[in-house]
């Protein structure tokens, strides 16, 4: 579980609980900025793995940035980020080997060593464009 390596684990545990790993994700976009790549990703809520105000309200949709802070190495194939995700992150000595697959297509490999989620909100996607 990739959730587990989140370095400010406080807020995701607040929202999600602690062994909540999302099932499937979707990129919106990526920011590269000095040494760090800033991942804006969304899913479906899935079930009740969510907050009862989020379920309340309404809301089937969430977004969160994952923060790669201190990136190294950086390599991109077939570039699209747009689309389905597949994010594995594994833990070595010194850093975390991140691998990202989008739409079975894109690939990209870094080494980051803190991962961060922040800004998490939810919301109700009516599927209007």
């Amino acid at each position: 579980m990739w959730t587990s390596l989140i370095s400010n684990k406080k807020q995701w545990e607040s929202i999600f609980g602690v062994n909540y790993t999302p099932k499937k994700l979707k990129i919106s976009y990526a920011i590269f900025k000095d040494n760090s790549i800033t991942l804006t990703l969304y899913n479906a809520i899935e079930g009740n793995e969510a907050p009862d105000k989020w379920l309340k309200n309404g809301y089937n949709e969430y977004e969160f940035e994952l923060l790669l802070n201190n990136v190294t190495n950086v390599n991109i194939t077939n570039f699209s980020f747009y689309g389905a995700l597949d994010l594995t992150i594994i833990k070595n000595s010194t850093d975390n080997d991140i691998q990202i697959e989008i739409n079975n297509f894109c690939k990209i490999e870094c080494k980051a060593q803190s991962i961060s989620a922040i800004n998490i909100k939810a919301y109700h996607n009516d599927g209007s464009v």
